[in-house]
């Protein structure tokens, strides 16, 4: 026999089952929009608090670059300083030098070594003088040489003197140079 089924039951079913995947969709879309919500916040709230470092990091920065600046400009300062003290005790020992050095001469000089002229220009004495033998200006220039003022001591010429003799003696003249030391 053939049975007839006026009940729309199937239909229902399929209601009832699409109403189900609606909500169930709809459900899903609510909670993939609630975290992509949540998502957005948080990446907010994180690129708030960086733009806050960048901020802070910034000001920090100017501070260490004023410091800088100071401390260049101290810098800067110390140097000249140094450079003025520098010109300052290089006058002290200008003014005292020479003295110094013309005493050092005095005690170098042999007796029988007679200086004739001396005559510094830029740190470079060029001296002139007669002896009795070639033996004293050796003696004179090697006392020279010990001393610490006279640096890098050349003999330019001995020879005999034109004028007459002393007691008998031919005098000897002589030319040296040498660099001048007074920084000491």
């Amino acid at each position: 026999m053939i049975r007839i089924n006026l009940l729309p039951v199937r239909a229902a079913k399929k209601k009832q089952a699409g109403i189900h995947q609606v909500v169930l969709m709809g459900v899903l879309i609510l909670f993939v929009v609630v975290v992509m919500a949540m998502v957005v916040t948080v990446l907010k709230a994180e690129r708030a608090k960086l733009e806050k470092e960048i901020v802070h990091t910034q000001g920090e920065l100017q501070k260490l670059e004023q410091i800088i600046g100071e401390v260049n400009q101290y810098s800067a300062t110390k140097a000249m300083l140094e450079s003025k003290l520098k010109v300052i005790e290089d006058l002290k020992k200008g003014r005292t030098g020479p003295v110094k050095v013309l005493d050092e001469m005095a005690q170098k000089i042999p007796k029988k070594v007679w200086l004739v002229k001396m005559e510094e220009k830029d740190k470079l004495l060029q001296i002139a003088g007669e002896a009795a033998t070639d033996e004293d200006i050796a003696a004179f220039m090697q006392d020279l040489q010990k001393s610490p003022y006279f640096q890098d001591l050349r003999l330019k010429f001995t020879k005999i003197a034109e004028r007459a003799d002393q007691g008998g003696m031919k005098i000897k003249t002589f030319e040296m140079e040498c660099q001048v030391n007074y920084a000491i």
